[in-house]
């Protein structure tokens, strides 16, 4: 650039990138994460309220498993519809 202009902000330069791919330059892009349940329309996202202590516990168990809160949680959840409906 000459000495009057600033350099392209990584935008610019973003953009400058996303033209050349259009214009036929393949660009190398990183390997992102593989999707998972938030992109996943059979999923929803639930909240709810444990006690503090409770909830370290258990994310403590859960990673030492490798497992996730919502694994579990469904896990639990199928684990009980199945009992309600042999009552």
């Amino acid at each position: 650039m000459s000495k009057g202009h600033p350099s392209p902000s990584g935008r610019t330069q973003k953009r400058q990138a996303e033209a050349s791919n259009q214009a036929g330059v393949a660009l190398s892009k990183k390997p992102g994460r593989k999707p998972g349940k938030h992109s996943d329309r059979s999923y929803t996202q639930t909240s709810i309220y444990l006690p503090i202590e409770l909830r370290n516990r258990v994310r403590a168990r859960l990673y030492e498993r490798g497992m996730e809160m919502s694994g579990l949680v469904e896990s639990m959840l199928q684990d009980w519809l199945a009992r309600q409906s042999k009552t």
